[in-house]
């Protein structure tokens, strides 16, 4: 089964890097289209309409592009997960106070934003990785991919999928680890700060 290699990608800048460039328009492109998804969900599930929602996300949006060249990466002072959640429930209690008369206020320092609810972590870690699944889908050939999806996302047995593809038990397991390696890669290049989304098991 012939698969990617995902090794060029570890010496790549991690997203939450590159964005602190304004220069670097693909880089905003590929944060938008990761992030945008997650936060405007939770503010959806915050009880904002689909406009104002929208009209939130990109107020937050606009905050991060403001504040990320101030934030700092520092585990000890904070998760950018943790960061941004901070900014988001910021922005949703605004509009929920104010119906949507925006404030710009000071950016927030990455201590404050001790540990993030319940609903935003999941809401986030999901998201995370379904975007970094859907992006490193096309480096995989479909043998490889269906066997990583069998086994990993589906939960079946290797001895199981190896039956049904018609491979040797030792392929599967080679898929599965190496779509895993890449998609490991994946996840820190959009994230940084989520090394557990990725059980094992």
């Amino acid at each position: 089964m012939a698969g990617s290699s995902g090794g060029a990608q570890a010496t790549h800048p991690s997203l939450l890097i590159r964005i602190r460039d304004p220069r670097d328009q693909e880089a905003w492109e590929a944060f938008v289209e990761t992030y945008l998804p997650m936060i405007y969900r939770y503010a959806r599930r915050s009880g904002l309409q689909d406009a104002d929602a929208a009209d939130v996300s990109q107020e937050v949006l606009s905050e991060v592009s403001r504040c990320i060249r101030g934030f700092d990466y520092r585990p000890e002072r904070g998760r950018f997960r943790d960061w941004l959640g901070l900014v988001v429930r910021r922005r949703v209690a605004r509009f929920l106070r104010q119906r949507g008369r925006a404030e710009v206020g000071e950016c927030p320092e990455a201590a404050e934003a001790c540990a993030a609810d319940a609903g935003w972590t999941e809401e986030f870690n999901a998201r995370i990785l379904a975007a970094a699944l859907e992006r490193i889908r096309p480096h995989f050939e479909p043998d490889t991919w269906r066997a990583f999806e069998r086994v990993w996302l589906d939960g079946r047995r290797a001895g199981e999928v190896a039956e049904e593809l018609k491979r040797p038990i030792e392929a599967i397991y080679t898929a599965k680890s190496r779509v895993l390696r890449r998609l490991e890669e994946e996840v820190r290049l959009l994230a940084e700060d989520v090394p557990q989304l990725l059980p094992r098991g």
